[in-house]
């Protein structure tokens, strides 16, 4: 008898198994450590496909630029240098939720329709966003956990979370059970809110949160009434929304949004 033969014979599975085996090391592959992320602003209905290496490790010079111009001031158009630390938080939040995409709501506030004075997406420090298929929850207690120096807002009555650079400066977390249209209602005490379940607690109906349009949560923030809660002209039209929209002054607040 042959050897080899004799050996084959004996495992005749032996290179189905190998085969199989390759086909699963395939599927379980991860991306790579320079791979993109996406972006996605409801708003603007643009994508961007973040990242600050190539496949090489080679710096992408460009990526700023890109990334300037897609976290724009959706209302005004206007581009601003956004903050390079919120730029790798929001890359590092998709790394971690891998597979899916961050949809971003507002990045850069222009003045004119920033409602709080203070608020840091004046600066180009803060951006609001989800992701879909992550409670806006977990997302809230993801960020908190693994940001230092960062800003986290958490609005049970809305669709985002709220995530700013505080560069050296303490960490801040706050609630606002505010609804679409309505003014800011800060928790007293939003950890022990956190702690006694009081944050999902205090809800609108959910149909309420279902029927209204992408955006409008930020629109009604930098000082858009909602689309129901628009006042009537003359004639029983409403305000026509190519209007440029107006100032709100409102009283400054710890928060920042």
């Amino acid at each position: 008898m042959i050897p080899g033969i004799a050996r084959a014979a004996s495992h005749p599975s032996a290179p189905a198994f190998s085969a199989k085996n390759k086909l699963a090391s395939k599927k379980t592959k991860k991306l790579s450590r320079y791979a993109p992320v996406e972006l996605y602003q409801i708003n603007t209905k643009e994508t961007l496909m973040l990242r600050f290496q190539d496949d090489r490790g080679r710096p992408v010079k460009t990526w700023k630029k890109h990334f300037d111009k897609f976290m724009r001031c959706h209302q005004t158009g206007t581009v601003f240098k956004m903050d390079l630390r919120l730029a790798h938080m929001l890359y590092q939040t998709a790394r971690h939720y891998e597979g899916r995409r961050l949809e971003v709501v507002s990045g850069y506030r222009h003045p004119k329709v920033a409602r709080n004075p203070r608020s840091p997406h004046k600066k180009g420090l803060a951006c609001d966003f989800r992701v879909p298929g992550v409670p806006n929850a977990v997302l809230r207690d993801w960020l908190r956990k693994n940001f230092d120096h960062a800003g986290v807002g958490y609005y049970p009555n809305s669709v985002f979370v709220h995530l700013d650079n505080r560069k050296t400066g303490p960490s801040a977390f706050w609630i606002d059970y505010a609804g679409p249209g309505q003014s800011a209602s800060y928790a007293e005490n939003p950890r022990e809110d956190l702690r006694t379940g009081q944050a999902e607690r205090t809800r609108v109906r959910e149909a309420a949160l279902a029927g209204r349009a992408e955006g409008e949560d930020d629109m009604a923030q930098a000082g858009e009434a909602s689309a129901a809660a628009q006042p009537a002209v003359k004639g029983g039209q409403p305000n026509s929304s190519n209007k440029r929209p107006l100032e709100v002054k409102a009283p400054p607040d710890p928060f920042g949004d």
